[in-house]
């Protein structure tokens, strides 16, 4: 390899490792504040769920074609009303599909799979006093047909 297009591939190697280095500790960020929405609505942790969201989140979804605004402190203390059974089992797979990082704002997509549903959320998260908090979600659930078994 020439001299010239060596130095260009480390060049370019060292600016995309900077560029991702640099956004590294915002995504870890972002993916704590999601596992604890993920840890808190898994266990019906209130305490836990609350740590994710800003105190005036929102979160908003289409119900029977009508637009609804629900603050987050309602879902959040529905959900701590409603924890799981010890022995229940939880099927519901977890993952966060995307995360877009903009200065001090991000959105990020998860999936949350269980055997009958799939539900989508897109989380708006701020950096607010040097922390990453969801400020707004917003979700569809989408019905999964089961296949039949022969």
């Amino acid at each position: 390899m020439s001299r010239p297009l060596l130095f260009l591939v480390a060049t370019a190697v060292t600016l995309l490792t900077t560029a991702l280095s640099a956004r590294h500790p915002d995504e870890a960020a972002i993916r704590h504040t999601i596992q604890y929405y993920f840890d808190g609505g898994r266990a019906g942790d209130s305490v836990t769920l609350r740590k994710a969201f800003h105190p005036e989140a929102r979160m908003l979804f289409m119900r029977d074609s009508t637009f609804t605004a629900v603050p987050i402190g309602e879902y959040i203390t529905r959900v701590g009303q409603n924890p799981p059974k010890p022995d229940a089992v939880d099927s519901t797979q977890r993952r966060i599909v995307d995360i877009d990082i903009a200065g001090d704002a991000a959105v990020a997509k998860l999936e949350l799979e269980r055997p009958d549903m799939l539900i989508t959320d897109y989380m708006s998260l701020l950096r607010v006093d040097g922390r990453w908090v969801i400020v707004n979600k917003i979700f569809s659930r989408t019905a999964v047909k089961k296949q039949a078994t022969r």
